[in-house]
């Protein structure tokens, strides 16, 4: 299967305003489409400029619920919080009247949250778009390289469509919550936001095959686009 071409951008600020078009456009055809349209979010220090774009833009938001690609187990209030993230950036001002579907719920144990968790995503279920990472490893959501989880987030036949995720050599650090593999390809569109070379180089191809994010690149479920700026 070939790889999806990389769209380079001049600057950051450019690649930001591009994927909030991008993310913007999918979610209003979604809608157009089906009623309701469901944004898995990622979280991270990339997508906070492109989701205060998006807060700004003409979308039906009322008919929009997002949810996370993962989330640290961690209370919104934390700083390394996903959903604070979100809450912070994405979900103000219109944007406000989407709806959301959470990963962390207080005081649930983390091996109880991906059932509590399912419930919320089955509403954003399928997705119009799905916005990740993809890290210097390869992984993508919270579906790291030897982790013992991996296996089951990749599974394209699991019924799963989120799972908890334990600390890892090398990572994560953190006990993690992560939409998996078969859950994040049931999208419209699936769109890889990444900046600086190594990460380009990553995707140039011919990208590894044991690395997490070859899944992603190899499904032909979901339509990828990757955009780039150094």
């Amino acid at each position: 299967m070939a790889l999806p071409k990389i769209e380079a951008f001049a600057t950051r600020e450019a690649l930001y305003d591009a994927a909030a078009s991008v993310v913007a456009l999918a979610l209003t055809e979604a809608v157009a489409k089906r009623g309701q349209a469901g944004f898995a979010a990622t979280g991270g220090s990339t997508p906070a400029p492109v989701y205060d774009r998006l807060a700004t833009m003409t979308v039906p938001w009322d008919k929009v619920v997002v949810t996370l690609t993962d989330e640290r187990f961690v209370p919104p209030s934390d700083p390394s919080s996903n959903e604070g993230l979100v809450r912070r950036h994405l979900l103000q001002g219109e944007a406000a009247k989407a709806g959301f579907a959470p990963m962390y719920f207080d005081g649930v144990a983390q091996e109880a949250v991906p059932a509590k968790a399912e419930a919320g995503v089955a509403k954003a279920l399928p997705f119009g778009v799905t916005l990740l990472g993809v890290g210097p490893d390869g992984h993508f959501a919270s579906l790291f390289p030897g982790n013992p989880k991996l296996a089951e987030g990749l599974d394209p036949r699991s019924e799963r469509t989120v799972i908890a995720v334990p600390p890892g050599q090398p990572a994560p650090d953190l006990p993690r919550i992560s939409l998996t593999f078969q859950a994040l390809i049931q999208s419209s569109l699936i769109v890889l936001l990444i900046t600086g070379g190594a990460k380009k180089t990553l995707l140039e191809g011919p990208v590894d095959q044991g690395l997490p994010i070859a899944a992603i690149l190899n499904q032909d479920r979901a339509p990828v686009r990757i955009l780039w700026a150094e």
